[in-house]
């Protein structure tokens, strides 16, 4: 009975770890919406900021594997895909999100985010050959629907950080070059511990960004940055980009990435709230229509159908 007890009792406590962390991995990825809108493009552009994300993560993720007794060389064969996962996932990734974010409304941001697993869907079916099943489909329609309806109502509403078509269309671009990346990386996901995966294509997506973002970054004027808003800094840098990616691989060793993955729809409710209550965004019924249409349609992609089996 003590034996049992015991056990249960580590199982409550490795669970409660888990969910604890995905929620909070993604608390810090909804809310960097908000952290964004904050500081660029006031006090910094959002190149020089998407850049200085990549600086960032390149430095500790090349340093993590030391520390964690993980140093891993990528094989020769496997470059190419590290190359276009790089170029994807985190040069044109980061860019064209951090622009998106920072030119668009962030309840906008949050939701049109969500549309990830669809895309990733929609790649995985033209390169790995997945079946693209009835509920994937509808899942698709809704999403879009859900997407078209808040691109064209943008200006409906009061607010402070009014959306544009821009905006909107970085952000979904973003999304489907992060889902690209995600594609590309499941092609090598088991040969390396994640932290080699990360600190390759970081450094390398660092390189490539180099060219167009590092004349903008080098003038960023640092002086100018009042007390406040390093916090926010400090939010997408270490919170949104290293933390999380950290809190969200370590879910996946632990529960696998599919009931992982199933804690992405608390990003656009901590987004949503955090923009209402920060930065004073008013929720409109158009915005929380096209929000259900957008967070049915993953849900909908997700569901793994059953098989009939004969008897």
């Amino acid at each position: 009975m003590e034996k049992y007890s015991s056990t249960n009792s580590i199982f409550n406590s490795v669970f409660l770890k888990t969910a604890a962390a995905l929620v909070a991995a993604n608390f810090f990825f909804g809310t960097n919406v908000i952290a964004v809108k904050k500081i660029s493009p006031l006090y910094i552009s959002p190149i020089s900021l998407g850049y200085l994300r990549m600086i960032f993560a390149s430095v500790v993720f090349f340093i993590l594997p030391y520390i964690i007794g993980k140093k891993e060389k990528i094989k020769k064969e496997d470059f190419p895909v590290i190359l276009f996962a790089a170029l994807t996932g985190i040069s044109l990734n980061q860019v064209l999100s951090i622009n998106g974010i920072a030119n668009t409304n962030p309840v906008h941001a949050s939701l049109l985010n969500m549309a990830t697993p669809i895309f990733v869907s929609i790649l995985a079916t033209v390169f790995l050959k997945e079946k693209f099943g009835l509920n994937k489909a509808i899942g698709l329609i809704l999403g879009i629907a859900g997407a078209w309806m808040m691109i064209i109502s943008r200006n409906s509403g009061n607010s402070n950080l009014p959306a544009t078509i821009f905006g909107d269309a970085m952000v979904l671009i973003a999304a489907v070059c992060y889902s690209s990346y995600l594609i590309l990386i499941k092609k090598i996901a088991g040969k390396y511990h994640f932290t080699t995966i990360l600190k390759y294509v970081f450094f390398i997506g660092t390189i490539l960004s180099t060219p167009y973002c590092f004349n903008d970054f080098v003038n960023v004027p640092w002086h100018t940055f009042p007390t406040s808003s390093f916090y926010w800094l400090f939010h997408v840098l270490f919170l949104a980009t290293f933390l999380s990616y950290l809190l969200m691989n370590w879910g996946v060793q632990q529960w696998g990435p599919s009931k992982t993955g199933s804690f992405v729809y608390f990003q656009p409710l901590f987004g949503t709230l955090g923009a209402v209550f920060l930065l004073n965004e008013q929720l409109t019924l158009v915005k929380i229509l096209a929000g259900i249409l957008i967070i049915a349609g993953v849900w909908i992609n997700s569901m793994q159908l059953k098989k009939k089996t004969s008897q």
